[in-house]
């Protein structure tokens, strides 16, 4: 049964990048075939969604199609991009607030300096005067989005159909002979609301310069900017996500066309997840915003999350179990609870609170079995006496759960707390 992928964020509108239809044997990213190939390339950064970025050709009907990474080259840096200004109708303008084309020109610059900014020089962009001069050309429509589905509007388009083109395998490098590029992507400066802020415009920017820039799916996790799905309208994404940024970085360190592996010709069910006795990690993890340590357990992926962190066994996207924190302002575990306890009860068949010390501190546990998937999540409220709250979340498949309760056991165990002055956290909520 596969597993699934971390959930930090919740998300709305929609931005894509059409493509050719896909084959008839769809690829889904599998832990162990990343495995295979991170073994390979002990360099890679790590969390990332490497899997989610492949390109496919045909290969041989019974060893199954080749799966391969495909980019711009390296000899094509700086590259010419030309922003081809946008003319506004009057009637999508808003009388009362008008805006300029050139906000919607520098948002899209501005894009470009991130990814450039954050790429560490590995990515470059030269913006030039003319169309006739660039080799990627943005073009703002000033026009409302179109809606393929009730609820869904494309803000995006990035044309990805032939932009990776295969020249033949190279047997010595075991890669792919390929080249790539990407000639023009559409930004709609209008949703059914009207016309977007230019800082929204910015982020779908962002967004389709990482199509532009090689990466042919979605991430599946919604905290990333490569996302399938944009944020709010009134909502500004910070730029790039640390596992976008490994991703794209990686994906520049790799040699272009090399071979991530083959899309399986049958169906491989996935071994019985064993993960044995509790090892946990030497060195803790310490986290001086929140005010707390542990040591999690030994190889488990760290994704630090803003009001803590979470560790997953195996990549973000496709994980047997985690290990969540998460820092709360309530002054007790009944505020928390008074707050929460709806959500929780909707989640599943939750087992009879039991109560715990933790670190010295007063604790609560249940045990809830989701009635939305086969699993089982583990949540322990620390009361820590300051003001703080520390909810913790530990989940896994509903077989695997008496095999991952000593490692949750033995990872809540580690925790220790430091005491923080109040002033340190926001406003006390009840």
């Amino acid at each position: 049964m596969r597993a699934r992928a971390l959930l930090l964020a919740g998300w709305v509108a929609c931005a894509s990048a059409p493509e050719e239809p896909p084959p008839e044997t769809p690829y889904r990213p599998d832990r162990r075939d990343y495995a295979t190939f991170a073994a390979a390339w002990p360099d890679l950064l790590e969390p990332n969604y490497l899997p989610f970025m492949v390109h496919r050709a045909p290969g041989h009907p019974a060893e199954g199609d080749l799966l391969f990474f495909c980019r711009w080259d390296d000899g094509a840096m700086p590259i010419a991009v030309y922003v081809a200004a946008a003319e506004i109708p009057p009637d999508l303008q808003d009388e009362f607030d008008p805006k300029e084309p050139g906000a919607y020109s520098e948002a899209v610059r501005r894009a470009f300096e991130t990814w450039e900014r954050q790429m560490e020089g590995l990515v470059r962009f030269r913006l030039v005067d003319r169309e006739e001069q660039a080799r990627l050309t943005v073009r703002l429509v000033a026009d409302r989005a179109p809606a393929p589905e009730p609820d869904r509007q494309v803000l995006g388009e990035t044309r990805l159909a032939g932009a990776c083109r295969v020249g033949g395998l190279d047997p010595d490098a075991e890669r792919l002979d390929v080249s790539f590029e990407v000639n023009e992507l559409r930004l709609f400066l209008a949703d059914e609301f009207g016309l977007l802020p230019a800082d929204q415009v910015q982020w779908i920017a962002l967004h389709e310069i990482g199509h532009a820039l090689g990466m042919r799916g979605h991430s599946p996790i919604p905290a990333d900017l490569m996302y399938e799905v944009a944020r709010d309208r009134m909502i500004v994404h910070e730029g790039l996500s640390n596992q976008d940024l490994h991703s794209f970085l990686s994906l520049y360190q790799l040699p272009n066309g090399a071979i991530f592996g083959r899309v399986p010709t049958e169906e491989v069910e996935p071994a019985p997840d064993a993960p044995g006795l509790p090892r946990l990690s030497m060195a803790p993890y310490v986290d001086a915003r929140h005010g707390y340590e542990f040591h999690p357990p030994s190889g488990w992926t760290r994704v630090p999350t803003a009001l803590g962190v979470a560790v997953a066994n195996g990549p973000t996207w496709d994980y047997t179990a985690s290990f969540q924190i998460v820092v709360q302002r309530y002054e007790t575990i009944e505020h928390y609870v008074d707050r929460y306890a709806a959500y929780y009860l909707s989640r599943g068949r939750m087992s009879p609170p039991a109560d715990l010390v933790v670190n010295g501190r007063r604790a609560v546990q249940v045990e809830i079995e989701r009635v939305d998937a086969p699993l089982v999540e583990q949540v322990t409220l620390v009361e820590v006496g300051d003001g703080r709250v520390l909810v913790i979340t530990a989940d896994c498949l509903r077989e695997s759960i008496e095999a991952y309760r000593p490692i949750f056991s033995a990872t809540l165990a580690s925790l220790e707390i430091r005491n923080l002055p109040r002033d340190a956290w926001p406003p006390r909520r009840r």
